[in-house]
């Protein structure tokens, strides 16, 4: 048997070691959670866009230098408009597929790619995320449209911009897809061992903003979500909102399922 002082030596080297490796961990994932967060993918500002419904790419510019790219889907006799923060592995060109069921039941459609998305310049943070979704509530304003047509629609991480901006805008409605308690909450869950509440940049308090939402709130989440796990959708609606819970739901297939579509022409109907 090895003796005392050097069983003891090896438990401290052994400590030690042990929370070298977790403030490691730490510090990764602190330093890695822009890109762990918002894996964003480009695409070069001069490529084009072959969406086959009618669209404007529009250009905004916000006041620290970033440009934000979206588009704006066409419905010919709109019965009001979609302003859409789509999910953290998404960018434009995956929006026509968004865009169109709304297109088709007479509702315009305007999508913004998110800093360092798509054809979007600038820095992420979650200021920045809540400024520029603000940028483009302003532009559909200025373009004519009155608060009472406007609809807000975020999907997955979307929904954090979506309910924050809807905390300050009184607005027509707001529909989310597999919406988050909180950012933090969404990080304890999948990385129990990590001190998310220190190391997180992006709280994103979508329960503390939602008390302020004054709008109607539809809320569209799968039974079986493993990325955002019902119980984080079932928390906010106990606050506010009519939660709407798909049978064999999953986090990407959602748009598949009848009732997503009937709940949502409900929702429309109805407000």
């Amino acid at each position: 048997m090895p003796p005392l002082n050097e069983l003891r030596k090896n438990l401290v080297f052994a400590i030690i070691l042990a929370c070298s490796g977790y403030t490691f961990m730490c510090l990764y994932y602190y330093l890695n959670q822009v890109r762990i967060i918002f894996p964003a993918t480009q695409i070069d500002v001069d490529t084009e866009l072959n969406f086959t419904i009618d669209h404007q790419e529009l250009y905004i510019d916000t006041p620290d230098g970033a440009r934000l790219h979206g588009v704006l889907f066409k419905a010919e006799n709109p019965k009001g408009v979609i302003l859409h923060f789509h999910g953290n592995a998404e960018n434009m060109r995956s929006m026509q597929y968004a865009a169109e069921p709304f297109v088709y039941r007479n509702y315009s459609f305007l999508a913004m790619d998110y800093r360092s998305y798509g054809k979007s310049s600038g820095e992420l943070t979650e200021e920045n995320l809540f400024a520029d979704a603000a940028l483009f509530l302003q532009y559909l304003k200025n373009s004519g449209w009155d608060s009472s047509e406007i609809i807000l629609y975020g999907r997955s991480i979307g929904t954090g911009i979506a309910i924050q901006l809807a905390s300050k805008s009184d607005l027509r409605g707001i529909i989310l897809y597999a919406p988050f308690y909180s950012l933090t909450s969404l990080a304890d869950y999948h990385f129990p061992l990590l001190p998310a509440d220190l190391l997180l940049r992006f709280p994103m308090d979508s329960a503390g903003y939602l008390k302020a939402v004054e709008s109607p709130v539809l809320i569209l989440h799968g039974s079986s979500d493993r990325i955002i796990p019902l119980d984080q959708a079932e928390s906010l609606s106990r606050i506010k909102g009519k939660l709407i819970v798909l049978k064999n739901g999953q986090h990407n297939n959602l748009y598949g399922i009848e009732r997503f579509w009937l709940e949502i022409d409900t929702f429309l109907s109805d407000i």
